[in-house]
């Protein structure tokens, strides 16, 4: 099998991987842009952005690391001519990996609170937190 390696080529797959790597904290930054112009409790409520997006990036970081072993092994397989034996992988890993995701929701979802408190956060700051935590966590696995 013969690979075709150019600058086309690795831009159309680089570019898909940053936009994938800068949309979070994208995300993050805009919500706390927005909210640090309210006046009512903005420093309540950036301290819960703060909190939740920890969070959230642990969480997208540690799941995001099968995402690099599986591009090890196709990488592998593809160098040694023998991609033929991976094909199911990538399906197989979008499976898991989203499956991972809904588990992740299902299990913090009803405990944000609990978690929160492991940050230090009290009070207002981690009703903010939890609130906002719940609605973040909704575009998670996608």
């Amino acid at each position: 099998m013969k690979t075709n390696i150019s600058i086309k080529h690795i831009n159309k797959l680089a570019i898909p991987a940053l936009i994938s790597g800068i949309s979070e904290p994208i995300i993050s930054l805009t919500d706390a842009a927005v909210v640090g112009n309210i006046d009512l409790n903005a420093t309540e409520s950036l301290a819960a952005i703060g909190i939740v997006t920890t969070f959230i990036s642990m969480l997208i970081w540690v799941l995001g690391q099968t995402r690099s072993a599986i591009s090890s092994i196709i990488s592998q397989h593809l160098g040694a001519n023998a991609l033929d034996q991976v094909r199911q992988l990538p399906a197989q890993a979008i499976f898991l990996i989203t499956s991972l995701s809904i588990f992740v929701i299902a299990i913090t979802y009803p405990l944000a609170a609990p978690i929160f408190k492991l940050y230090n956060a009290e009070n207002l700051i981690l009703d903010y937190s939890v609130e906002y935590y719940r609605i973040r966590v909704l575009g998670f696995p996608f």
